[in-house]
């Protein structure tokens, strides 16, 4: 059986594609180039979401529009952001953030959903959670061990990392403005990593932070991303500033922690968490959002829509 992945966002739908090509499906790619996220050795492009916009517009316009020529599939997984890309008989769709919230889209059956928030913009969407790749993120005594020098070295307390795009977007002058006020006033000493980390670099990072705090705006940001998933898999502290009542799994509120956005109680939250005994379950977190899981999901519904026997 042919499954054909069509959209941008390269790191989900490949870790599905791959796990897919393990149970015996035979698939192609049809992918937005991100230099943030790993790739497919081979793969049609549709443009790329760093590139000037009208090569973007050519190349996905030739696959959407003339792609019945060129790719036969059974099954066909759509991000939501095209949604006039040309159907085969079996084609569901993915939802994300922004085109849910902003009405840019509009949901059609059979689709899924990566935040179970955005079930309250789309009433008939399945959930399927965001992945992250075990085999890439683990825990790594060499790199603890080094960091645990370094902090020797230089007398740090704790490093903190906050890896969003840009340090002066989502939530970085809250934390920067907190870290600032525990060291004046507490005499914490604080490594603050606020910079874009390249992909190859992650997992050295995230091994080397004692807390990462995901990198959602408190304002717009109602659970956690990837980030946390990928630190915790590190056996790496993670917190968000997500509410309790939109987490996506209410049993990872035992693991993620809460940083409350607040200017007048942030800095106790932490140094809450800074100083937390709280132990991290890798299986727990796999349990939620390991690939098998996620693809189980996926072929449970494939089964319900009569996409596969």
């Amino acid at each position: 059986m042919k499954i054909s992945i069509v959209g941008d966002y390269a790191s989900q739908s490949f870790l599905i594609g791959k796990e897919l090509e393990k149970r015996g499906y035979k698939l192609e790619y049809f992918f937005q180039h991100n230099k943030f996220t790993d790739l497919p050795a081979k793969y049609h492009k549709l443009g790329s979401v760093q590139g000037p916009l009208i090569w973007n517009y050519m190349y996905t316009g030739f696959w959407m529009t003339l792609g019945r020529l060129f790719k036969k599939a059974d099954i066909q997984i759509v991000n939501g952001t095209y949604p006039k890309c040309v159907r085969t008989r079996n084609t569901c769709y993915s939802y994300h953030g922004s085109d849910l919230r902003l009405g840019t889209v509009k949901p059609k059956f059979p689709s899924f959903v990566s935040l179970k928030e955005l079930q309250d913009y789309n009433q008939i969407s399945i959930f399927l959670p965001r992945i992250v790749d075990e085999s890439k993120f683990f825990p790594s005594e060499e790199i603890k061990e080094n960091k645990q020098k370094f902090k020797d070295e230089n007398g740090i307390d704790f490093i903190v990392g906050h890896f969003a795009h840009s340090p002066h977007i989502k939530g970085s002058d809250i934390l920067q403005k907190a870290i600032d006020d525990l060291t004046k006033n507490e005499s914490t000493n604080i490594h603050y990593l606020n910079e874009p980390v390249p992909r190859e670099k992650m997992f050295e990072t995230l091994n080397f932070c004692d807390f990462v705090l995901d990198h959602a705006n408190p304002k717009t940001g109602k659970t956690y991303n990837v980030i946390s998933i990928e630190s915790l898999l590190c056996e790496t502290l993670a917190a968000s500033y997500y509410e309790t009542d939109y987490i996506d799994f209410p049993e990872m509120q035992d693991v993620i922690h809460y940083i409350n956005p607040d200017p007048e109680l942030i800095n106790g939250s932490l140094l809450n968490t800074f100083y937390s005994s709280r132990k991290i379950d890798r299986q727990k977190v796999l349990k939620f959002h390991g690939v098998k899981v996620a693809v189980d999901t996926l072929e449970k519904y494939w089964k319900i829509w009569e996409f596969i026997d």
